[in-house]
């Protein structure tokens, strides 16, 4: 692991900080949502980047059906010393459950501004911090303006899991676990009707520090979220 991420350090030209990890101050169920009616080829050629957002927040059931459907657990199978290892919606090389996602939150019809932890298994979120992310996200996000999105999605992919069991070249793999996510995401989000766009060019210490992961919790991508402009 100390390999890759050694490369890591230098693709990004800086050494991420070792944050403390933040406690997490409460679980918040999601609700139950239907997944989208919505063909695949039609969502396909709708599909696109959206920079700039309306004026207004995203409803709990939007983001809850855009985390369960894009991110959460498909299935469970025995896995890994496990009888119910998550096989989640957006497979992973060799089903390894190495993706992590983050939901800084500026408005939402229910929620308060803060950075939470989405948890896959449970459908839920554990709130990390009550602090309003718009500030920190202005300074991580090398184009300010994504800031001004409701909501923005932060992938993570855990190295210390990968190569656990895996050799070194699953470092190319889990960036490609991450793609697929995204792609997830932009499906789910232009069915449900809402705009997003996958955003690599960010401050990766400064996310860390925001998220409060360990080194080897490596950020992959930032997709603002909200409703397309009027």
């Amino acid at each position: 692991m100390q390999r890759a991420l050694a490369v890591h350090r230098l693709l990004n030209g800086q050494t991420p900080p070792t944050p403390e990890p933040l406690p997490g101050i409460r679980r918040i169920p999601l609700p139950d949502v239907e997944p989208p009616r919505a063909d695949l080829v039609k969502t396909l050629v709708r599909r696109r980047s959206w920079d700039v957002f309306a004026h207004r927040d995203l409803d709990l059931a939007a983001l809850s059906g855009l985390l369960r459907f894009a991110l959460g657990v498909q299935r469970f199978e025995p896995a890994y010393g496990s009888e119910h290892h998550p096989m989640g919606m957006a497979p992973s090389g060799d089903g390894l459950d190495l993706l992590r996602a983050y939901v800084l939150i500026r408005g939402t019809d229910l929620l308060e501004p803060g950075v939470y932890r989405y948890e896959a298994i449970a459908h839920e979120l554990t709130r990390l911090t009550i602090a309003d992310p718009v500030r920190p996200l202005q300074q991580i996000y090398w184009q300010p303006e994504f800031a001004a999105a409701p909501v923005t999605i932060a992938l993570t992919t855990r190295m210390r899991v990968a190569f656990e069991h895996k050799p070194l070249r699953h470092y190319r793999t889990m960036h490609v676990d991450s793609g697929i996510a995204v792609q997830n995401v932009y499906l789910i989000a232009t069915a449900l009707g809402l705009a997003c766009c996958a955003v690599s060019d960010f401050d990766d210490a400064g996310l860390s520090q925001l998220l409060g992961v360990p080194e080897s919790e490596v950020p992959t991508m930032l997709i603002p979220v909200g409703h397309p402009p009027l």
